[in-house]
């Protein structure tokens, strides 16, 4: 079989809006701390589906039709797959996790209590049955439009090396579907062997595969309607790139940070960008000015030309627009390439 990649891993929108809002929410607003916290969960999320997609890299890629964060849709219901793997033999769903400390799986509530240094727990869903609710929508997707030709499994990948699992039963078969870091190619071998006829040829493989690719469907995700904010909760202004601070000051074509003193003539760019992913799909004149904190109508004017941003309508009723590559189902894919954006969403 060809070894093929059919969508490899972005850094997640719902990070990169979480991140941004972060930055914009107004300092000592309520929700906050409570966003910040969410941050830190989606970047630890993002770490463990790294290093799931650093392993599967490793595997013997002529076996495999790979797919990372695949976003797929069964009857209104939106779900998302960490990694799937596609062979000649059967599917394999890997749910990734990146939770440290000791953990225990519940198996009389279904669900997963981690033990804090401190002694506190903290509950979690059970992976294992979010795994398996990802197999039984996947088998109904494929099943629905006559796709179903493949045994399809599921494993609960845990990345940190740190992680230290427990079951509350005897249960021989609690860790089944369970692996942590290295261990997981002992549990693609187990899959291999117990699916280890062909069932079908390459050619329905790539049917399979291009099938889901064309019902990839990233979630539309308003970020200020999920924490319940508006626009007046978001801070205005252009973000100094070198210290973060909101907002710098317009002197002489230049912005100004009354902080650090960086100077820089593009740093409105970003600040453009979150009003698209936080705000509106659309920005005119004023606004465009009432955000950048912009002397006059014609300074806003010649930043959004310089831009480049489609547009319609004419003087006071022109609406601007993104660039493609600034759309919500584009934009992973840019901030994959900006390795260094990348690594600052990543970082403890």
């Amino acid at each position: 079989m060809i070894p093929l990649l059919m969508r490899d891993l972005p850094v997640p929108l719902r990070l990169v809006l979480t991140q941004v809002l972060v930055y914009r929410i107004l300092i000592g607003h309520p929700k906050q701390p409570e966003i910040e916290k969410d941050l830190a969960k989606r970047k630890a999320g993002f770490r463990g589906e790294l290093a799931l997609r650093n392993f599967v890299k490793q595997l013997p890629l002529e076996k495999y039709v790979i797919f990372h964060d695949l976003q797929l849709e069964y009857n209104g219901f939106h779900f998302q797959i960490d990694t799937l793997l596609i062979s000649r033999n059967g599917i394999l769903i890997i749910e990734a996790k990146n939770i440290a400390g000791t953990l225990i799986f519940d198996n009389q509530f279904n669900q997963l209590i981690r033990v804090k240094p401190d002694g506190t727990e903290e509950i979690f869903e059970d992976p294992r049955v979010q795994a398996e609710r990802l197999r039984i929508l996947l088998g109904r997707l494929l099943a629905k439009y006559g796709m179903n030709f493949l045994p399809i499994d599921q494993l609960v990948f845990f990345s940190s090396t740190k992680t230290f699992l427990k079951s509350n039963s005897n249960d021989p078969n609690a860790f089944k579907k369970v692996c942590k870091s290295r261990d997981i190619f002992k549990k693609i071998e187990t899959f291999e062997n117990t699916y280890n006829q062909p069932r079908v040829d390459e050619e329905t493989i790539y049917k399979i595969a291009n099938f889901l690719l064309s019902h990839h469907t990233p979630q539309k995700i308003n970020i200020l309607k999920e924490y319940g904010l508006t626009r007046n909760d978001i801070r205005s202004g252009v973000r100094c790139p070198d210290c973060l601070h909101i907002p710098m000051v317009y002197e002489r074509r230049s912005w100004i940070c009354p902080i650090c003193l960086y100077t820089s003539k593009d740093a409105f760019i970003d600040a453009i960008r979150d009003y698209f992913l936080l705000i509106n799909s659309s920005i005119t004149n004023a606004e465009c000015r009432s955000f950048l904190h912009l002397p006059t109508v014609h300074t806003a004017q010649k930043k959004l030309r310089l831009l480049k941003l489609p547009y319609e309508g004419e003087k006071r009723g022109r609406n601007y627009f993104p660039l493609l590559e600034w759309e919500p189902q584009n934009i992973m894919a840019t901030l994959e390439n900006e390795q260094k954006y990348a690594n600052f969403l990543i970082k403890s």
